[in-house]
């Protein structure tokens, strides 16, 4: 998987709960980085899953897969710029 928000690829296969980004140093089990998050809805596409306050914060999500796009699609601060305008970081 590429990090969303800065494009650095996670080598292993699977991505533990604590997984945290060697670049941009962002939790890699987090809703953002997955690939039921819904970036235009600011949601989960899952129905089952808990509500999660810190969407860019780790989580315990058993449904949590890695999103299949990220920011080596284009400008790496593309994302991260997204980001920060929704949410006025």
């Amino acid at each position: 998987m590429n990090c969303i928000l800065c494009g650095e690829h996670w080598p292993q296969k699977n991505v533990p709960f604590s997984a945290v980004c060697e670049k941009c140093h962002c939790w890699l089990h987090s809703c953002i980085q997955c690939g039921l998050w819904d970036a235009e809805a600011q949601m989960c596409r899952s129905m089952t899953t808990d509500a999660v306050a810190d969407r860019q914060g780790k989580n315990f999500c058993e449904e949590w897969k890695p999103a299949t796009t990220g920011a080596k699609d284009g400008n790496p601060g593309e994302y991260r710029d997204k980001f920060d305008s929704l949410f006025g970081n």
